[in-house]
């Protein structure tokens, strides 16, 4: 019976948290500037219906996009996933699912005050173009022109830490980024040359 609830657990908070995901991260693109990068000059992070499932922990018997949308629409079961992995034990899978589903809902207030961020994060066999952080959650991300959720681990994992001093906002799809999540008027002004073609005029006023 106990499995039984942790499985139906899991199935409604990732109902829960695909709903937040989707007004969040799939309705939305950002920009984020701080000095750790040197890579490159700012990150565009753009997330897809079919990273979410992969966040979660879960193997799922459906494909990831259909994992999502069942997410959403509520029609999620617990025999479109489980728990068995190739080369991991099920009780060691549920550990790291139990913490995914942890981080989740603090991956959704990810982007406030405080955010902090790495260039080139590792951990285990974890490679990330960058990971964004605060004390309760790291998001790591892949290494592609516009960054993609990859990997979310409890607590805070970064070992060279700098503080996110940019992040915009935008409509996917939206050609200009016109929105301040965090960041002040003099922050704006020290990123205006490498943000300036892609970001709303009225920001930069």
């Amino acid at each position: 019976m106990a499995g039984e609830r942790f499985k139906e657990r899991i199935r409604q908070e990732a109902i829960k948290e695909a709903k937040r995901y989707k007004e969040i991260y799939v309705d939305y693109e950002y920009l984020i500037c701080s000095e750790a990068f040197v890579k490159r000059k700012y990150y565009i992070i753009n997330a897809e219906k079919d990273n979410f499932q992969h966040l979660t922990g879960v193997h799922s018997k459906i494909n990831a996009q259909e994992f999502f949308d069942k997410c959403v629409d509520g029609s999620l079961s617990e025999q479109d996933f489980d728990f068995v992995k190739k080369g991991q034990d099920e009780k060691s899978v549920k550990g790291t699912v139990r913490r995914k589903i942890r981080a989740l809902p603090e991956m959704m207030d990810l982007f406030r005050e405080g955010l902090q961020a790495e260039e080139g994060f590792k951990k285990n066999k974890i490679v990330c173009s960058f990971a964004a952080a605060d004390s309760n959650c790291t998001l790591g991300f892949t290494d592609s022109a516009k960054a993609r959720p990859k990997s979310l681990i409890w607590g805070n994992e970064l070992k060279n830490p700098k503080l996110v001093e940019l992040v915009l906002k935008r409509k996917s799809g939206a050609g200009l980024f016109d929105q301040v999540v965090i960041g002040s008027r003099e922050v704006l002004n020290k990123y205006r040359g490498q943000i300036e073609g892609i970001v709303d005029k009225a920001l930069l006023r």
